[in-house]
């Protein structure tokens, strides 16, 4: 892609400019992050809340559970990176004033997130085997594949929502996805609580009635959202209700648009995914540890998946300017915002770790065994947010691949050995994993950040 036309730089003229456009760069990202977060967060709480009640539950169910989520979740991700064409679209069809266009980007989305989704839930139908595969016990694959069948008939939903829900933030509505969020979150709180303990004639179903709650919520969330597309007032200026255009071949621009963040969304969910593979061969109860561990990582990345995508914002503008000074400055803003939000948040859960894990369950020996994992989760926190965001400023400086790459070479090619090495033998067991991520994080850190020093380099050599 060419690059942007160059204006002359700000600082040439203001001494002060360093000032000004990092005071600007933070205020700005500490306003778009807190909204991205919530927006992206709903998901992640659906299957938080689920971890509790099943942990509260059963220990035992919780890492069937956990196994389950271990194989649908690389999924989802990758998928979702896949469809993420349909926002990028969007807005520039919205933004030129083609409506019609819009529409027609939503339709052929959500006939490929249909797609997608069916071939997610024919991979799911085989989660028991995949399991097996992986190495885990016959009692804990048989149990996780029922709990990764019984997800899969929601993926098709799910996708349907997340295709529909980038339709509309593309046009600049956010509102009705988090109202969905909202009321998807209810309605699986509700349906866990009581398929999960059983209620009255509903016999106790542990982590499969979670599966169930969430299954159900994911199809909430995609009637609701279809619904409010169809029968929005102007749904006419959009022409939502029109067959889909054109043949596969036709959207090829569309596809290819998610390609690379599929791709690398994909590359590091599986990296993950193996990791807690490992986790399920040390023991059902340091599995159950794990799981609690892993899910507070999970929730507390929110924050830098929020201040990432400002961060892409930022440079984004900066980058359409010409100003590649400006962009340096609001990608290494970008990381020193998250690892500070990231510390300070680390902090926070260890110093009230016992209190945290308490939540997820009341049995001992996991408790005895989570507690201690927390203090790296708090370390990982900073690492691995720090990455995120820089990945996140080169696809914002479109270098979309270079991140891919990386990504790739830090989760798949350090973190997987490493996290086999550390929990096994090395002997520090599920501590190992969270060694592991914190490692890899860093190394990524490392890689990302030198790639975006010689891309200021090139293009100020290029500009001057």
């Amino acid at each position: 892609m060419s690059s942007p036309s160059v204006t002359p730089p700000e600082y040439a003229k203001d001494p002060d400019w360093l000032h000004q456009r990092l005071r600007r760069h933070v205020r700005e990202m500490l306003r778009l992050a807190p909204a991205i977060v919530l927006a992206r967060s709903g998901i992640v709480i659906m299957i938080l809340v689920d971890t509790i009640i099943v942990g509260r539950h059963s220990a035992v169910e919780l890492g069937y559970f956990a196994i389950g989520n271990s194989i649908v979740q690389p999924i989802i991700v990758t998928s979702l990176g896949l469809i993420l064409g349909t926002l990028v679209l969007t807005a520039n069809h919205f933004g030129a004033g083609d409506w019609a266009e819009c529409g027609a980007v939503w339709r052929r989305s959500v006939v490929y997130a249909a797609g997608l989704g069916a071939v997610g839930l024919a991979i799911c139908l085989f989660g028991e085997w995949i399991l097996i595969m992986m190495g885990q016990t016959e009692q804990l694959a048989t149990e996780g594949g029922r709990v990764i069948r019984i997800i899969g008939w929601g993926l098709p939903a799910h996708l349907v929502f997340l295709a529909s829900s980038f339709f509309l933030e593309g046009i600049a509505r956010v509102g009705p996805g988090a109202v969905c969020m909202v009321i998807a979150n209810v309605v699986n709180f509700i349906l866990a609580m009581i398929l999960v303990d059983g209620f009255w004639f509903v016999a106790p179903m542990g982590a499969e009635g979670a599966a169930w709650a969430t299954t159900v919520a994911r199809w909430v969330l995609a009637i609701g959202m279809l619904g409010y597309v169809i029968l929005m007032r102007d749904q006419a200026a959009f022409f939502v209700r029109t067959a889909p255009l054109g043949r596969f071949t036709t959207w090829r621009r569309q596809r290819r648009l998610g390609y690379a963040m599929g791709l690398s969304l994909a590359v590091e969910t599986i990296a993950f995914s193996i990791m807690q593979q490992f986790a399920g061969w040390l023991g059902t109860a340091e599995l159950a540890a794990f799981a609690i561990a892993f899910q507070l990582l999970t929730i507390s990345f929110m924050v830098a998946v929020g201040i990432g995508s400002a961060t892409a914002v930022r440079v984004g503008i900066a980058y359409g300017r010409g100003d590649m000074r400006d962009v340096a400055l609001a990608a290494w803003t970008g990381l020193g915002l998250s690892m500070i939000a990231n510390a300070l948040l680390g902090i926070g859960i260890v110093l009230f770790a016992s209190s945290i894990t308490e939540v997820f369950t009341h049995d001992v020996a996991v408790l005895a065994m989570a507690v201690p994992l927390i203090f790296w989760v708090a370390l990982a926190l900073v690492t691995d947010g720090g990455q995120a965001v820089i990945a996140n400023a080169l696809r914002g400086r479109q270098d979309v691949w270079a991140a891919c790459i990386m990504q790739a070479l830090a989760f798949l090619g350090v973190m997987v050995p490493l996290t086999w090495i550390l929990a096994f033998p090395a002997g520090n067991g599920a501590a190992g994993l969270f060694q592991g991520v914190l490692i890899a994080a860093t190394v990524s850190i490392f890689l990302l950040g030198a790639r975006l020093h010689q891309l200021y380099v090139s293009d100020t050599r290029a500009s001057a």
